[in-house]
C-alpha cells in the first residue's frame, strides 16, 4: 500500500515515515485504545513482583551492551539527521507496540488460563511468527524464517527481562536502542560491530538458564510475591 520494500524502509526520511512512522504509529494508537479499554495499563506495564537471581540481571545488561554496539556502529556523517530522528521516532514506536502487544497485553490475556511455561512460550513464539509478515513486504523467505527463530529468542529474553525487572519498559527501551542501531546502521551503509555477534549467543543461553529458574520459582507456580534474589 505505502510502496516501500521491506529491504529499502531505512533508506530515506520518505520511507522511514511512509514504512515505519506512519502504519506503526497507527497501530500503537490501536493498542493503547485496547489497553485503556481492557483495564489492563497496570498489570500488562509491571509484574506484582520481580522474580528470578539477581544475577540473571546480567541478561538485560548483555541485550543493552549488544543494542548500544549497534548505535555504536551508525556512521553519524555519512547518515541523513532527519532520517536518523525519524528512525529513532520510528524504532520507539516499533518498541512500544511490539511490546505492549506480546509482553504486554498477550502475557496479561493467557495468564487467565495457562501455565506460566505456556505463557512464556506462546507470547515469545507470536512475536517470532509476527516478523513473518515481513515476507509479505519484500524480505526473502529463508530471510524470514531466520527472523522469526532469532526473534523468538530475543523475545524470550525480553521475557527474562520483564520477569527479572518487573517493568515492561525496560524491555520497551532496549528494543528501541536495538532496532535504532541496526536500521541507522543499515542506513548509513556501516558494518555492524562485532561485539553485538560475540555476545548474542552467551546471552540467549544465559537467558535460557535463567527461564528455567523463574519457571521452577514458587512465584511463578503459585502467584505469591516473591523476593528478587530467588534461587
Amino acid at each position: 500500500v505505502n510502496g516501500v520494500d521491506y529491504d529499502t524502509v531505512a533508506d530515506s526520511s520518505d520511507t522511514v515515515l511512509k514504512g515505519i512512522v506512519i502504519p506503526i504509529g497507527l497501530g500503537a494508537g490501536l493498542l493503547a485504545v485496547a489497553a485503556t479499554w481492557l483495564g489492563w495499563w497496570r498489570p500488562a506495564m509491571v509484574e506484582t513482583s520481580r522474580v528470578g537471581p539477581r544475577w540473571g540481571l546480567v541478561v538485560p545488561a548483555l541485550l543493552l551492551v549488544i543494542a548500544l554496539s549497534g548505535v555504536v556502529s551508525i556512521d553519524f556523517g555519512a547518515a541523513s539527521t532527519a532520517t536518523l530522528l525519524l528512525l529513532a521516532l520510528g524504532t520507539g514506536l516499533v518498541s512500544f507496540s511490539e511490546e505492549l502487544l506480546t509482553r504486554g497485553l498477550m502475557i496479561v490475556g493467557f495468564r487467565g488460563t495457562l501455565s506460566e511455561g505456556w505463557v512464556w512460550f506462546l507470547s515469545s513464539l507470536l512475536f517470532g511468527l509476527l516478523h513473518g509478515l515481513n515476507v509479505f513486504f519484500g524480505q526473502s523467505v529463508g530471510a524470514t524464517v531466520r527472523q522469526i527463530v532469532f526473534a523468538f529468542l530475543l523475545g524470550t529474553a525480553f521475557y527474562v527481562t520483564r520477569r527479572l525487572t518487573g517493568l515492561l519498559v525496560v524491555t520497551m527501551v532496549i528494543h528501541a536502542i536495538w532496532d535504532f542501531g541496526a536500521l541507522g546502521t543499515e542506513h548509513s551503509g556501516a558494518e555492524a560491530s562485532g561485539i553485538g555477534g560475540l555476545l548474542l549467543w552467551p546471552a540467549v543461553i544465559l537467558a535460557l538458564v535463567v527461564l528455567a529458574k523463574i519457571l521452577r520459582s514458587p512465584a511463578t507456580t503459585t502467584d505469591e510475591p516473591i523476593r528478587s534474589d530467588v534461587a
